[in-house]
């Protein structure tokens, strides 16, 4: 099993299948039967187009369509897959009003021991490393925010130097629950409007996961004045004067 993050794994794997499938198949592709596939193929190598695919899987999907792919390659031919490097980190933070640090790593495959990598984007300043700290600061307005990193990584394959480029982002959430007059119905969201879906809402003591459209729907009206927490962060109050 890949060290790679799900989605990485499956661009990996994509990439290598594009690069190396059509030649162990010795022409098999030219035939007729098999042109769909053979220009499915061709899309793959087109990086734009890739990462494009790759961005609207969740990373369920991902994951699975990973371990299909790696199957179905294994019983045609031999796995050959291409060096890659990519960073380890979470696809969004929800923040309050200070600012996060977060380790980042490096997971790489098919490189020999002992690769560094300088850093760049929204981490610390650091001497050349596998690791390094995002340095993420909550989102300002009401505009959609990422944190960007960057990582220029200097190894060898089979003895081989090389110089690999891996690249994350990181979505950058502020809290806000909207509550009905009722106060039975809120809808958690962060400071774009965007839903938090599978997010644990903190209504006073009582914790509930946010389901589809950051829907929490209560059998009793909230009490006003309760304190709300979105994924451990402060999110405000249940509206209304207080009891």
């Amino acid at each position: 099993m890949s060290d790679l993050p799900p989605r990485q794994r499956l661009g990996q794997l994509l990439r290598s299948m594009s690069k190396h499938l059509p030649g162990q198949l010795d022409g098999l592709l030219e035939n007729a039967r098999f042109t769909d596939g053979a220009a499915a193929l061709q899309r793959l190598a087109d990086p734009m187009h890739l990462e494009k695919a790759l961005a609207r899987m969740s990373l369920e999907e991902a994951g699975w369509l990973a371990d299909m792919l790696t199957e179905r390659w294994s019983g045609l031919a031999e796995l050959q897959l291409e060096p890659e490097v990519a960073i380890v980190a979470p696809d969004e933070l929800w923040l309050g009003a200070e600012p996060v640090r977060l380790a980042l790593s490096l997971a790489a495959v098919g490189l020999d021991e002992g690769f560094e990598a300088l850093w760049e984007g929204a981490v610390l300043p650091g001497a050349p490393s596998p690791k390094a700290t995002l340095l993420a600061k909550p989102p300002e307005g009401n505009a959609p925010e990422v944190a960007r990193v960057r990582a220029h990584v200097r190894a060898s394959v089979k003895g081989q130097r090389c110089v690999l480029i891996a690249q994350a982002q990181v979505a950058l959430r502020r809290p806000s629950v909207v509550v009905s007059e009722d106060r039975r119905r809120l809808l958690a969201q962060d400071q774009a409007g965007r839903p938090a879906v599978g997010c644990r809402l903190e209504v006073g003591t009582d914790v509930h996961l946010t389901g589809a459209g950051g829907l929490v729907e209560l059998q009793v009206a909230a009490a006003s004045g309760l304190p709300l927490k979105l994924e451990g962060i402060p999110a405000g109050r249940i509206p209304g004067a207080r009891p």
